[in-house]
């Protein structure tokens, strides 16, 4: 038994032995590496943004408000062609959107089939009416007429004549040239060569050239920003580089358009702003102005509902909280009792920034 207690003995203590002089080797290396790591910590320099500066300025800022819309015919000012007498059209001889010039030749028109069996029923009511009125004559001249059947004779007469007049003098017996009575625009042609047309149907319709508008389309919630007076810069969305027409606004309808769901804006052009009829355009419509401070647009960054900027002042970011005022494409009214003309703000970069980090200059190339 003593035996194996000492074999035993002999076994545990040159492990225990390797197994001291393993720590006694490695604890200070680890300290050491430990150490090391704590110090490159301590001593890594911050991180540096790179941005680029702008300075908050005061001074005037306008905002805008962008519509589309067409160009059309002022209300009420639209001339129809048309006849009195269901008629044949043939030829046409203009075309939608043809200038035309007072005194040109629009189209021909003649009696419909109808209208001529109407003129032929009219001819013969006349000639039996002056039969009966002839007759009515010799018997009143012998005594076997009373004056009322003369009376009334004659006045049949003279409404058939007058009926029969009335058709010719339409034009139902020939052709018709109808003629332009306006310098302007033939805005639509409403029938097809051949057709036969009701009587009073619209044939053609004119604009004088300056009797047109632009109605623009607004959204609702835009709606209350708008009044008659103010004033808009309309242009030509296919020609951009067009010189643009200042009109002003006539009228805010108050309902909405049910083709678009937009509300209709109707501007004024001056005369002679050559606009075609249907051209697509785009109006500016100025709906405030005022002096304030002012910065880039991408100074200002969305954050939770609210509005925020980084101001550099000492080469570090400082976070401030702002509410915005008039917004145009390229700048945004600051508000905040903090801020003062002059303050230089991060733009490019600034989404990275946190507050009280600093942050370096980017050259501009």
């Amino acid at each position: 038994m003593r035996r194996r207690i000492l074999l035993l003995g002999f076994l545990v203590v040159p492990v225990v032995c390797a197994g001291l002089f393993f720590l006694l080797r490695t604890g200070p290396a680890m300290g050491r590496e430990s150490g090391s790591d704590t110090d490159t910590e301590a001593g890594a320099p911050n991180p540096v943004a790179q941005v680029q500066i702008v300075r908050i300025e005061r001074k005037p800022i306008s905002e805008k408000l962008t519509t589309y819309g067409s160009v059309v015919a002022q209300p009420g000012k639209t001339r129809f062609i048309a006849t009195s007498f269901e008629s044949r059209v043939h030829p046409i001889l203009v075309t939608a959107g043809q200038m035309v010039t007072k005194g040109d030749a629009l189209l021909d028109v003649q009696g419909s089939p109808a209208s001529l069996l109407q003129l032929h029923q009219a001819e013969l009511a006349a000639q039996e009416a002056r039969k009966e009125l002839g007759q009515a004559n010799e018997r009143f001249a012998m005594k076997l007429a009373t004056n009322q059947e003369f009376n009334q004779a004659q006045k049949a007469a003279a409404d058939a004549e007058l009926q029969l007049q009335s058709l010719k003098g339409q034009g139902v017996t020939a052709g018709n040239e109808l003629r332009s009575d306006i310098s302007g625009i033939v805005a639509k042609v409403d029938v097809e060569d051949g057709q036969i047309a009701a009587a009073g149907s619209p044939l053609l319709e004119l604009v004088a050239a300056d009797d047109i508008e632009i109605k623009l389309g607004a959204e609702p919630e835009d709606v209350s920003r708008l009044q008659p007076g103010q004033k808009v810069i309309i242009s030509l969305v296919n020609n951009p580089i067009a010189p643009g027409i200042e009109g002003k606004i006539r009228l805010v309808a108050q309902r909405i358009n049910p083709t678009d769901r937009l509300v209709d804006v109707f501007v004024s052009v001056p005369p002679g702003s050559k606009l075609l009829l249907g051209s697509y355009v785009r109006g500016e419509i100025m709906v405030a102005s005022r002096e304030g401070l002012v910065v880039a647009r991408d100074a200002v960054l969305p954050e939770d509902g609210s509005y925020t900027l980084y101001v550099v002042r000492e080469n570090h970011a400082e976070k401030r909280q702002i509410q915005i005022g008039l917004q145009s494409d390229s700048e945004v009214e600051v508000l905040s009792s903090g801020l003062r003309e002059g303050d230089q703000v991060a733009t490019v970069g600034n989404r990275e920034l946190a507050d009280g980090m600093e942050v370096k200059e980017q050259n501009i190339k």
